[in-house]
């Protein structure tokens, strides 16, 4: 289901601060997902220690053991030709024994790497824009599953909007996902929500 309310944002965003993509935040996001991109496409991750660390790093997996993170980047590399119509729960779920826990997150940062035209990222910044109910009768996983499709649907609906090439332009990263640059510009959307102690700015 398509998010009005993140939508919303991002129009009431670009329409009250022009300057919205002036920020180096974004530039040094596009810098390193291009150099991860990269790696990534020069072959096998499985002996990438540069790659690994560096996605580590970026994406925050400092508390994921080293156990939990070998499983992740073979999971990753047996993704690489077959990622289409993977489903992110279900990665989650086949990863959970070797890693402990739901990591859903994780697994959708792999996927965007992975195919940044179709997965696009879950993190709390995301989920803030993104909010909805927690059904009681849902579990977490069912949950961030849940919220997952919305920002599927409502990042298929503005993947022609003009901010896209805008980023790319700016940033040169012609090459990168819609579904990537969206994600980053909400983000930092979400973190400056969660910063101000905001919800939406019109209310």
């Amino acid at each position: 289901m398509i998010n009005t309310n993140a939508v919303r944002l991002l129009e009431y965003s670009l329409s009250h601060n022009p300057d919205l993509l002036d920020n180096s935040a974004f530039a040094v996001n596009a810098a390193v997902y291009s150099f991860l991109k990269n790696e990534f496409e020069k072959g096998d991750i499985r002996s990438n220690l540069l790659f690994q660390w560096s996605f580590s790093s970026f994406y925050g997996m400092g508390i994921v053991s080293s156990e939990a993170k070998e499983a992740f980047f073979r999971k990753m590399e047996s993704l690489r030709d077959s990622y289409t119509g993977q489903n992110a729960r279900s990665v989650t779920e086949d990863l959970r024994p070797a890693m402990g826990k739901s990591n859903f997150s994780f697994v959708t940062k792999m996927l965007n790497l992975i195919s940044d035209s179709e997965y696009p990222i879950f993190d709390k910044n995301v989920a803030m824009v993104f909010q909805k109910p927690f059904d009681p009768d849902e579990t977490r996983l069912d949950h961030q599953d849940s919220v997952f499709q919305d920002i599927i649907d409502t990042y298929k609906s503005l993947q022609h909007h003009p901010v896209i090439e805008d980023f790319r332009t700016r940033f040169g990263c012609p090459e990168m996902g819609y579904m990537k640059v969206l994600d980053t510009i909400f983000w930092k959307l979400g973190k400056d929500m969660e910063a101000n102690y905001e919800m939406f700015p019109w209310e």
